[in-house]
């Protein structure tokens, strides 16, 4: 059975629209394996990193509100 990833859409992604206060992203809030990162800061779009990490749990999917995460 193929593992289960957290798979980013950045068209949809826009941290400053989701936590205008802080830019921190609420989907990498939500990741409580702490693989999700902003690498480059607040208000930048997170990154699963590494990838081959991700555990599919869909915690970040969930806490998305621009439903820009989709675990497949």
């Amino acid at each position: 059975m193929p593992k289960r990833i957290a798979i980013i859409d950045y068209a949809k992604c826009a941290p400053e629209k989701c936590a205008p206060s802080d830019g921190i992203c609420l989907a990498v809030r939500a990741c409580t394996h702490g693989i999700m990162q902003q690498v480059d800061g607040p208000y930048d779009p997170p990154m699963v990193f590494p990838p081959n990490m991700c555990q599919g749990c869909g915690d970040c999917s969930q806490a998305c509100p621009q439903n820009a995460i989709i675990i497949v």
